[in-house]
């Protein structure tokens, strides 16, 4: 049975995370806004230019801070879905991984799925065209913002992997806003979800409506992330 207090406590721990980040850490003596403004004013390349301002603070720092948020997000995401599916499917956490070689660069690594169901898990929610599958696999991302190719290519070349076992590869971003040439592309190789068709997917195959859920506590989650923007 899916608990909804277990459900937004992965959520709010996941966000929480991202208040042990110190974007400053990287700068000796350095503590907080302030300090940084302050060692700007002192830098000899960018004081006389004004750059101790908080818009480029904002800039140059907050980026490291919404990377780590970026992140914290994906991790949220993808332990929203692994409990749903646990709970739906009657699986444990060694049940949702499947791990394959893909190449990056010149290494090569191992990657899991986020999620799988093995064809003996199949119930009446899982569509028809995927039931001649021996399991199906998820990628769950909250949004796609990596522009790398290596990376890209590593993506295309895990669902490759998948596909080589019988496994049908599903990736699940749950962003609009994600860079669009390479979903073009990784698209061609998963079964790609977007936006609102991957919270629409996730309602059908679990029977939990996880938009309305995030919406339902939309307050509480709006005040932990206004709680990492005025830290910063």
């Amino acid at each position: 049975m899916i608990d909804e207090v277990e459900l937004l406590d992965i959520a709010i721990s996941n966000i929480r995370k991202v208040l042990e980040f110190d974007p400053y850490k990287s700068y000796s003596g350095v503590n907080n806004r302030d300090d940084f403004k302050q060692l700007i004013a002192s830098d000899p390349a960018f004081g006389v230019l004004g750059l101790d301002d908080d818009r480029y603070v904002i800039a140059r720092v907050g980026g490291n801070l919404v990377t780590s948020l970026h992140r914290k997000l994906g991790d949220m995401y993808e332990g929203l879905f692994s409990y749903l599916l646990q709970k739906s499917f009657s699986l444990n956490d060694n049940d949702l991984h499947f791990s394959v070689e893909v190449q990056i660069g010149d290494r090569i690594q191992v990657r899991s799925t986020d999620g799988l169901i093995k064809k003996d898990k199949f119930n009446e929610r899982i569509p028809r065209n995927w039931v001649n599958y021996q399991g199906i696999g998820f990628e769950v991302r909250s949004c796609y913002q990596i522009g790398d190719s290596k990376r890209i290519q590593a993506d295309y070349d895990m669902s490759l992997a998948l596909k080589s076992c019988e496994i049908l590869p599903i990736m699940l971003v749950f962003c609009n806003t994600s860079l669009k040439n390479p979903l073009s592309r990784l698209s061609k190789s998963w079964e790609l979800y977007e936006g609102m068709q991957s919270f629409n997917l996730v309602q059908s195959i679990t029977g939990f409506n996880l938009y309305n859920f995030l919406e339902d506590n939309s307050h509480i989650l709006k005040q932990e992330i206004d709680n990492i923007f005025t830290n910063f």
